[in-house]
């Protein structure tokens, strides 16, 4: 054969690689090879049965060196060729990755790495391959740099308001948008269709575990898609109102703690829709935000305050019962007449006289239902990919 054919047939050879040897298949072949059982081949290397699996399979990290001799005794082959098998196994199990300084400083400059630890969303901050993962996974990105923040710009504001915590709400308004892009209401947003079912969503409130669910249901029919989002430290947000593909879309949270403040949130920004879409569409996004002190953002919030208080049980109604708030089957019995749940009386009462009456706190702390039983079949945490959260609420929750 000529040297020009021989070229060929090597390059040709160079292109099929054969399959990577593993430890654990020259260990397979050892056996047929002497007939042998892997409990006789455990005895012969003198290896407990669970380590010798543990160091053919890669998911042993922390070994006796002495072990890999002993094996390569066995198996009849250079000692640093069984680490170096031993080192394939364990980086296929456990692979480790290079994150450049360049990465490093965009995760740095665009997310609270403290805040995204304490919400679950991260386990620690500083294994920036394990936060890029996380970040790029909950928000559906191909790359973290595809992450972008959201304009600040919100309506009602005059643009003067600067929050503090820019990167969180950032973080918390992409991840919203992310899970209605997801969710994508196919129903036109009719107006007239909410007015007319309004009248319906106090009676919700007596069902715990279903009422809000079902309430959701309703205005997603509608073309009203509202989810429930988990909380996040420094923000004071209680809920927001978003325009997608011109429809509303509404983000209640558990800020303060209460059953009754979920339903207030979402009244509150159903006004919004009401008598503020048009504004609300024009700059993307409305956060019922209570850091926001600007004058002009606080009377448009105060409106829409008093509509969800005056839905719910007005401040007449509150003082009317507070003589009887130490009899709860009276006070049960007065909220059933107003078709509502009666821990908004206590929650209510204690906001009527401020902060600074405790006994009236801690009876609305105790008459107030786990907000987890009426978010769980609704909740999207921040620990699991949107997609994967969707997938499981989706059938039944927004169809």
């Amino acid at each position: 054969m000529s040297d020009k054919f021989k070229d060929i047939d090597d390059l040709l050879k160079g292109i099929v690689k054969p399959e990577r040897t593993t430890l654990k298949q020259l260990f397979e072949n050892k056996l047929r090879e002497f007939k042998i059982s892997p409990t006789a081949a455990y005895k012969i290397i003198d290896i407990q049965s669970r380590t010798i699996k543990g160091i053919l399979n890669g998911s042993q990290k922390k070994i006796d060196i002495t072990n890999l001799i002993k094996i390569a005794n066995f198996l009849q082959i250079p000692k640093d060729r069984v680490v170096e098998l031993y080192l394939d196994a364990v980086d296929e199990n456990f692979p480790t990755y290079n994150i450049s300084l360049e990465k490093i400083d965009f995760i740095k400059k665009n997310f609270d790495l403290a805040v995204l630890r304490k919400a679950g969303l991260i386990n620690n901050i500083t294994d920036f391959e394990h936060i890029e993962k996380r970040i790029v996974a909950r928000l559906g990105l191909k790359s973290i740099y595809e992450y972008k923040k959201p304009s600040i710009d919100v309506a009602f504001s005059s643009g003067l308001f600067k929050p503090e915590n820019d990167n969180t709400r950032a973080f918390w308004i992409k991840s919203a948008l992310v899970c209605f892009e997801e969710i994508d209401n196919p129903y036109p947003y009719n107006r007239h269709e909410l007015v007319k079912i309004f009248p319906s969503f106090r009676w919700h409130t007596m069902n715990v575990e279903r009422g809000l669910e079902e309430i959701i249901k309703a205005l997603y029919k509608i073309g009203v898609t509202v989810i429930f989002q988990p909380p996040m430290q420094k923000l004071q947000l209680r809920g927001a109102t978003f325009n997608y593909n011109n429809k509303p879309c509404i983000v209640l949270t558990n800020y303060l703690g209460f059953y009754s403040t979920l339903w207030f949130a979402l009244i509150h920004e159903l006004y919004h829709v009401l008598f503020d879409w048009e504004e609300i569409k024009l700059n993307k996004y409305h956060l019922t935000d209570d850091s926001n002190e600007q004058l002009s953002v606080r009377e448009r919030e105060d409106e829409a305050d008093h509509f969800a208080r005056e839905y719910l049980l007005s401040k007449e109604k509150i003082i009317k019962i507070r003589p009887y708030l130490n009899d709860l089957s009276y006070v049960t019995e007065f909220a059933a007449e107003n078709n509502i749940h009666q821990s908004f009386i206590y929650v209510f009462n204690a906001f009527d006289l401020q902060k600074n009456n405790r006994n009236a706190w801690a009876w609305a702390r105790k008459f107030s239902p786990k907000v987890e039983n009426s978010i769980k079949s609704i909740g999207i945490p921040w620990e699991k990919p949107v997609e994967e959260s969707l997938k499981l609420i989706k059938p039944s929750i927004y169809k």
